[in-house]
């Protein structure tokens, strides 16, 4: 299969998807919908990357990503899986950084001056 065989078929495959999935989106209730919020957002962000940026991404993984029976939804579930491990060690660095200040403090000046 050539280049813009892939791209043809992947975005075919992947915007029938989509609009499979923004169909079922649009019959639940906005509390659910709020609930899927995070999910909405990766699958359209999936959606959009293999549609419109398919070009920028090798020929062999699309290739691969072709021959799966959900490509969409494999790619959401991994980016989904992704962004929350970055996520965890993003927080984790936040929640580091506020007791360092304290830190410094008290290693400066004694634990009397970090309260």
């Amino acid at each position: 299969m050539t280049r813009p065989e892939i791209h043809a078929c992947l975005a075919q495959k992947v915007e029938a998807a989509w609009t499979a999935y923004h169909q079922k989106v649009l019959q639940l209730p906005s509390s659910s919908v709020y609930a899927m919020a995070h999910e909405i957002h990766a699958t359209r962000t999936c959606y959009e990357e293999l549609v419109y940026n398919a070009g920028d991404y090798p020929a062999n993984l699309l290739e691969r990503l072709l021959s799966l029976d959900s490509p969409l939804e494999t790619a959401r579930e991994q980016w989904i899986r992704k962004e929350n491990a970055e996520l965890s060690e993003r927080l984790g660095c936040v929640l580091q950084s506020i007791w360092e200040p304290e830190q410094n403090m008290e290693e400066e000046h004694g634990p009397e001056m970090a309260m």
